[in-house]
């Protein structure tokens, strides 16, 4: 499985009235066909659409914690920051050693 089929489905999780085309324009700035030509074409995530999605899932999470002390929307909150964590570790294979 593709790094991006694999953080859709993590997203899913988090959120499943997400769609492959919200997923596409919102968390990843690109267009709304960007996952789903991506999978059919057996590509995997760029690292433009990567550094979005970090800091996509940054916003996020910063704003699901800002001003309340909701333990649910902490705790939705921290899943985002732990997707960011694994995409941060993925950008490290983009510009590490080969």
């Amino acid at each position: 499985m593709s790094f991006i089929e694999h953080i859709y489905l993590e997203m899913k999780a988090i959120d499943p009235g997400i769609t492959s085309d919200q997923f596409s324009t919102k968390w990843l700035n690109k267009c709304k066909s960007y996952y789903r030509s991506y999978k059919a074409s057996q590509r995997d995530i760029t690292f433009h659409a990567l550094m979005c999605l970090i800091q996509n899932l940054e916003k996020k999470s910063s704003s699901l914690r800002m001003n309340n002390n909701c333990n649910l929307l902490h705790h939705k909150a921290q899943k985002y920051e732990d997707l960011k964590a694994i995409a941060y570790k993925q950008s490290i294979s983009f510009i590490g050693p080969k």
